[in-house]
C-alpha cells in the first residue's frame, strides 16, 4: 500500500512539474529508482504508466516516449557496469547522456515528421534535462522510503 501511495504522489508531482517546465521528464528518476529498489514487474507497470502519460500529452507521433524509455534504460544497463548507479557522479553522467538523447530524438522525430526543429528551444530543454534530472533523483532517492527498498540477499 505505502509502495502504491509513493510512486501515485511522485507520478502526480512528475506531472505537474512537466506542466511547469516543459520538455523536461521528471519520471525518468523514478524508472531508474524503480529498477534500483523494485521488483521488474513494477518497473515495468510504472513505465507503460509514464509512457502513456508522455505519448498522450505531447505533440510528437506516437513513439518518442518508446524510444526515450528504451534509451534511458539501455544508459542505465551499460553504465552500471561501468559505475555505481547509486552515485550522484554515475547520475550527473546520465543526465547529460538525457540531454543529448532529448536533442537527437526530438531531431528523429521532427525529420519523420517534417516538423520544424526549433534548435534555440530544444537545446534550452537539453540543457534543463541534463542539470535537472541529478537533482531530481538526489531528492526521490532520498525520500524513498527504507522499507521499500528490496535488498539483495547474500548466498
Amino acid at each position: 500500500m505505502l509502495a502504491a501511495l509513493w510512486w501515485f504522489v511522485f507520478t502526480v508531482c512528475g506531472i505537474w512539474c512537466q506542466a511547469l517546465v516543459p520538455g523536461v521528464d521528471f519520471f525518468a528518476p523514478g524508472m531508474v529508482i524503480s529498477l534500483r529498489w523494485q521488483k521488474p514487474g513494477v518497473t515495468i507497470a510504472l513505465t507503460l504508466v509514464w509512457m502513456a502519460i508522455q505519448e498522450g500529452a505531447g505533440g510528437l507521433a506516437f513513439g518518442y516516449g518508446i524510444l526515450w524509455y528504451a534509451t534511458l534504460f539501455a544508459l542505465l544497463t551499460l553504465g552500471r557496469w561501468l559505475l555505481d548507479p547509486g552515485s550522484f557522479q554515475f547520475q550527473a553522467l546520465l543526465g547529460v547522456a538525457l540531454g543529448l538523447a532529448h536533442f537527437l530524438l526530438l531531431y528523429l522525430m521532427a525529420v519523420l515528421e517534417m516538423r520544424a526543429f526549433p534548435v534555440r528551444r530544444i537545446l534550452l530543454e537539453c540543457l534543463l534535462q541534463a542539470l535537472i534530472y541529478p537533482v531530481l533523483w538526489y531528492a526521490a532517492e532520498n525520500l524513498f522510503p527504507e522499507r521499500l527498498k528490496r535488498h539483495e540477499e547474500s548466498a
